[in-house]
């Protein structure tokens, strides 16, 4: 019973079946109270669906139950409540053969003959077309179900569009068919006339024999097709006109007899909201549809971004390579060039003296002298520079390489770090690493060099204030065949709402600064899915920032 009441309160149909249980189950047991309490809430709920027929069974059948139990001002305020069911007359003699009722309705006369209304087809009707919501599954059932209980030869549904009227459903015997989308205009089917009256009037439309009775008599296809039983019906929401059902029987005069109307009228309710929900429900599909291919799109514009972004920090990582090679390389060329100039001039000044027979031995050994040394600087600094474009070389085929190799981590770390010198010259931070020298992996070095790159980059950007000075700590262990390198900044840290985000992408504090957010989430990335590890982070603010690298040596 509480079930019933919850699906009630939901304007769920399922109730019917949740009342019929309740009261079963109380008279099964004996639980009289039970019984005429159900059978009360049961008659509220269909007052309130608008089938007072149905209502006055369930509520005849609770008067007599409370009588039973005894409850004597229940039974006044029921006669009191529902006059117009129950009078204290005929309220005394109901007796238990009442309950058939349960599932007959009072019987209608129609052409002099008692015909009875069965409920229980009623009842499973309104179950079956309530639980369907796919409009092309609920069309076919409800032409089967209208067609078999109007007792009609052919039916059509009909769904508003575009201010026209549309055959979406049309039935002949057993061959249903559904979603057609016809204007009710081309079709020779029906009386167009019928319909446009029955749309303006929102009124039924039973013509026993069309061709003898009726407005109608006259209609061009009344008079062509020579119709005999014609029921045009609207089917009503809360007064607004949702559908229009078109019946027909050309077999025989006199078909659809009030007890078949009735039974239509008691299903109209339900037909008219299942169709509702279910265009409801295939208007919520299409918009679906259509917002799953737009955020689908979006999508794969986000990622196109994503992956011009992503490339766009490539080369700017680049960039910084290039600057670096220009800013390390031009040290050691230019104290090359410059000794290389003044040997050339010292030279120069030599064979002057030589050629007018002015040169001393001692000028000759200070030439000789002075010609070793600068030949050594010029020397040394070449090869120092030959070594630098040799490293940058290397980081820069690395950083464009996917093949793995097997490199010396300090060493790669320290070569690597060559690269933000332009970013490190007019600061005073101080870059530290720390760890055995022996420590080697194979992996993939572009990408190992690119996550150096970002982390110390970020710690560049966000963790310091300008002109304050920090130190940048690496530190490399083995731990278990694993490599762990724990990277450090002292800066200000990341506040505890902001750490969670670290490594989602475009999240980023310096929007406004040009940050784009892809660092860390480039870092997580390459960490995660390209070398195979794991990458954690503690912070605290106003104290600084770790970064845990675990990785594989292998």
């Amino acid at each position: 019973l509480v079930e019933a009441e919850k699906a009630r309160v939901l304007g769920q149909l399922e109730a019917i079946e949740w009342y019929e249980k309740a009261i079963a189950g109380a008279k099964e047991n004996e639980y009289l109270n039970e019984e005429a309490l159900a059978n009360e809430l049961a008659c509220q709920f269909y007052l309130q669906k608008d089938i007072p027929k149905i209502a006055q069974v369930y509520l005849r059948d609770a008067h007599y139950a409370y009588q039973q139990w005894g409850a004597t001002a229940k039974v006044q305020q029921l006669e009191a409540k529902y006059p117009q069911f129950l009078s204290p007359k005929t309220s005394n003699t109901i007796s238990t053969n009442s309950t058939i009722l349960a599932n007959k309705i009072a019987p209608i006369s129609t052409t002099g003959s008692s015909q009875w209304l069965d409920l229980n087809s009623v009842t499973k009707a309104s179950q079956t077309l309530s639980k369907e919501i796919i409009l092309s599954k609920l069309l076919e059932k409800m032409m089967s179900i209208v067609i078999e209980n109007a007792g009609a030869e052919k039916g059509y549904l009909l769904l508003p569009k575009q201010d026209n009227w549309f055959i979406e459903g049309s039935g002949h015997g057993s061959e249903i068919t559904v979603l057609q989308s016809l204007p009710i205009e081309e079709s020779e089917q029906l009386s167009v006339n019928i319909i446009h009256y029955v749309a303006r009037t929102k009124e039924n439309i039973v013509l026993n024999d069309a061709t003898q009775e009726g407005n109608f008599t006259r209609d061009p296809y009344i008079v062509k097709q020579h119709s005999q039983s014609i029921l045009c019906m609207p089917l009503l929401n809360q007064g607004q006109l949702i559908s229009i059902l078109y019946l027909e029987n050309n077999l025989t005069t006199g078909a659809f007899t009030s007890n078949r109307i009735e039974t239509l009228n008691l299903l109209s309710s339900q037909l008219a909201i299942s169709i509702e929900n279910s265009l409801l429900y295939d208007n919520l599909e299409h918009k679906v549809a259509e917002r799953t291919q737009e955020l689908s799109s979006a999508l794969d514009h986000l990622k196109t971004t994503q992956a011009q972004l992503v490339e766009s920090e490539k080369m700017a990582s680049l960039g910084g390579l290039v600057a670096g090679v220009a800013h390390e390389i031009n040290t050691p060329i230019g104290i090359g060039v410059t000794a290389a100039s003044t040997l050339a001039d010292r030279t120069t000044e030599t064979v002057t003296l030589y050629t007018n027979k002015q040169l001393k031995g001692s000028a000759l050994t200070a030439y000789f002298n002075m010609a070793q040394t600068s030949s050594n600087l010029i020397l040394n600094n070449l090869n120092r520079a030959a070594e630098l474009i040799q490293s940058f070389k290397q980081v820069a085929v690395d950083q464009s390489n996917l093949d793995k190799r097997s490199f010396v981590v300090k060493k790669y770390i320290e070569d690597g770090l060559l690269n933000l010198k332009p970013h490190l010259k007019k600061t005073q931070h101080q870059i530290t690493v720390n760890g055995d020298e022996k420590i080697e992996i194979n992996s993939y070095p572009g990408a190992f060099s690119q996550i150096v790159t970002n982390l110390v980059m970020n710690s560049l950007n966000h963790a310091y204030q300008v002109e304050e000075a920090g130190n940048i700590l690496f530190e490399l262990k083995l731990v278990s065949e694993r490599l762990i390198i724990e990277y450090s900044d002292d800066g200000c840290g990341i506040s505890p709402e902001n750490l969670d985000k670290i490594f989602e992408p475009f999240f980023t504090t310096a929007r406004m600064e040009g940050g784009t957010g892809l660092g860390l989430h480039i870092v997580f990335n390459l960490v995660s899915q390209k070398l195979n590890g794991t990458i954690n982070v503690q912070s605290e603010v106003g104290v600084g920032t770790k970064f845990i690298l675990n990785l594989p040596l292998s």
